[in-house]
């Protein structure tokens, strides 16, 4: 029965290393194989080809096998873009020593504990059984709280609700782990509470690895959100310029009209009325015409558009642009960063019952172009580093998207509040 024992508790040993093997390899390159059976497949000869080698109880086979398994399996199996096979190789052998230190500190841990208790004249099947298990518990948790974050690829954040799932079930590990050490300890050898043990460390594997996949699903739900966001400001500049080429068109309509009118005037020596008619016709004209800012096309009719907003809400704006060259920033950057900021610069301003103002200056340092937007504002409410919006559902994605598209010019975006004044400051390298 010992031995049966054993036999399990090294298959599950070799199975948990496999199986987090994988899942960082699955997180950080791309599948050569599009068949998922196929990974299953070669998943478990690993596993059994481990296990048979774990029991011949040679330290450096044991080592030479992992090592040319991982080897092997990261070389054949995945890819990256950079089609950079060394690199996975050693990344993944790095790995391998990580799993093997948080292994090792499991083991630590366990000794500690049971000289504490003073436990002994436990047979080595047992003793063996307990670490494979203790240290499994151990490095499943350092996995998917500790490593998995920390060589992420992707923006995903912990909720609170995570951390309290993580507690509890490291908790109720430890506590079964203590009832079966105390079982050991008043001398009763129960082969099905070490059975047990290894079920809840499968039952602790994939559990967190299905709050690791609700946590992704959550992120790529923003993702999506963020960039349906983003849509949205593009087909409401699309519509707007879509009313002003409307209106383009009824005024040339009409031009012929107006010129000889305004001709007629001429000729009957109404000079001051045909006067205020040019200036009517250019005051009809000039809200079609977009301000020359900047040598960014795209940026001046944004900010004319806004310029009119705020006059309609009674926002002074004051703009003052050195001589920078913008033309690096694309189109879909330039609404997403400067349409997001104002429209929230609006917001604010809107909601200030003294004098409301938005500020923007742009300038150059060395290589870095410098973007500050200040603006009137009443009391802002912080999370995480970032104003919390009262937009509803969707409220924080516009400073999300605004996030993503700086960092694609390797930029920064600073927020931050003075008094009644609200200021964002970016740069963006050019």
């Amino acid at each position: 029965m010992d031995k049966i024992i054993l036999v399990f508790c090294n298959g599950l040993s070799c199975f948990i290393i496999t199986a987090i093997l994988f899942q960082f390899m699955n997180d950080r390159y791309k599948k050569t194989f599009r068949k998922k059976y196929t990974y299953l497949f070669i998943e478990m000869i690993i596993v059994l080809c481990m296990a048979a080698v774990n029991l011949i109880s040679n330290s450096l086979l044991n080592l030479v096998s992992w090592s040319v398994a991982v080897g092997a399996a990261v070389y054949f199996l995945y890819y990256e873009d950079a089609h950079k096979p060394l690199r996975r190789i050693l990344e993944c052998e790095a790995f391998m020593f990580c799993m093997t230190v948080c292994e090792s500190l499991g083991v630590i841990l366990l000794r500690w504990f049971l000289q504490t208790v003073y436990v002994k004249n436990l047979n080595d099947d047992i003793w063996y059984c307990l670490e494979a298990i203790f240290s499994k518990i151990i490095l499943v948790f350092l996995y998917y709280i500790v490593i998995s974050r920390l060589m992420k690829k992707k923006n995903i954040s912990y909720s609170k609700t995570q951390y309290f799932i993580y507690v509890i079930m490291l908790a109720y590990s430890l506590i079964n782990m203590l009832i079966v050490i105390e079982i050991y300890t008043q001398g009763q050898i129960s082969y099905l509470c070490t059975i047990n043990m290894g079920c809840i460390v499968l039952a602790d594997l994939y559990l967190l690895y299905f709050v690791k996949m609700a946590d992704e699903k959550n992120y790529y739900e923003n993702q999506v959100k963020a960039l349906e966001q983003q849509a949205n400001i593009q087909y409401e500049y699309y519509l707007a310029q879509i009313k002003k080429y409307d209106r383009t068109v009824q005024i040339l309509h009409d031009v012929k009209k107006h010129i000889r009118a305004i001709e007629g005037l001429y000729e009957t020596d109404k000079k001051y009325i045909a006067s205020k008619y040019t200036n009517e016709i250019g005051d009809l004209l000039q809200p079609l015409i977009p301000m020359e800012y900047t040598g960014n096309p795209i940026l001046n009719i944004l900010l004319t558009d806004k310029e009119m907003s705020m006059m309609d809400k009674g926002i002074e704006m004051d703009i003052k642009i050195d001589n920078v060259d913008l033309d690096f920033i694309e189109p879909i950057d330039v609404t997403t960063i400067f349409g997001n900021l104002l429209d929230n610069a609006i917001e604010a301003a809107e909601k200030v019952k003294g004098k409301k103002y938005i500020y923007i200056k742009i300038s150059s340092f060395h290589q870095m172009v410098v973007i500050r937007i200040e603006n009137s504002c009443t009391v802002v409410k912080w999370k995480n580093g970032f104003p919390v919006s009262e937009k509803g559902k969707n409220r924080g994605l516009g400073l999300l998207n605004v996030q993503s598209s700086i960092q694609r010019y390797d930029g920064n975006l600073s927020l931050k509040q003075e008094n009644q004044k609200f200021i964002a400051e970016l740069f963006l390298n050019s």
